[in-house]
């Protein structure tokens, strides 16, 4: 999850004024309601009904409060032409967080990478991705690292990486259900790693040509005679 205050400031630091912004794994709706009060254009996209719904409130009341810039929350991954009208993202910001334990393959498998790769299909030449790693350690490697890893293997080339310290609040004791009296907030410590499409590599490399055969050799003008 993102806090409000990190997304805030990744958007100043790494978009302008009437950019557009997409968070691609959009969970309370952070990126997007901070992204329109900074006059820029968000694009949620989630495919879960639940946070579909909260987003999109989030995303109304940002509006309702006078957020001058433009936003919406799609339901689905969008393909290439479909992607076409909504014009180049500026910025991809999102969060990645601790491994499902039900997921064999964990953050640093397959499915992380896949996800990276289809991030590129989003973004305009020379704009960058943000992810936000949350702090989690697992097979010797912690999450940003590993999102570090993946990121190269799909084409990105990180820039730079930050520590974010930020308090997330809470409203009941922990591992209780009673609630506080007033909320309270915990410190987070959150990864940033900002990367930059790498121009090297592609999501899709070329196969390597096969073994010419025996008859492509003999036809060869440098075959030996």
């Amino acid at each position: 999850m993102i806090s409000p205050a990190v997304a805030a400031h990744a958007i100043a630091v790494y978009s302008r004024p009437g950019d557009t912004i997409c968070d691609p794994d959009c969970e309370p709706g952070a990126v997007v309601t901070e992204a329109v009060h900074a006059h820029r254009h968000a694009v949620g996209i989630t495919t879960d009904p639940g946070r579909w719904e909260t987003a999109r409130a989030a995303l109304t009341r940002a509006k309702a409060r006078g957020a001058r810039g433009d936003g919406m929350i799609l339901d689905a991954f969008p393909g290439r032409e479909s992607w076409t009208g909504l014009g180049p993202v500026d910025l991809v910001l999102t969060a990645i967080g601790p491994p499902d334990p039900a997921d064999p393959a964990g953050p640093a498998g397959d499915r992380l990478r896949e996800r990276l790769a289809a991030y590129r299909g989003l973004l305009r030449p020379g704009g960058h991705l943000v992810v936000i790693a949350a702090y989690h350690v697992g097979g010797g490697m912690d999450l940003a690292s590993q999102v570090a890893v993946a990121g190269r293997d799909t084409g990105w080339r990180p820039v730079q990486r930050a520590v974010a310290l930020t308090a997330v609040p809470y409203t009941r004791d922990l591992g209780t259900d009673r609630p506080l009296p007033q909320a309270r907030a915990y410190p987070v410590h959150q990864d940033v790693i900002v990367f930059r499409p790498d121009g090297r590599r592609t999501h899709h490399p070329r196969p390597p040509d096969p073994p010419p055969t025996r008859a492509a050799l003999d036809a060869s003008p440098h075959a030996a005679t």
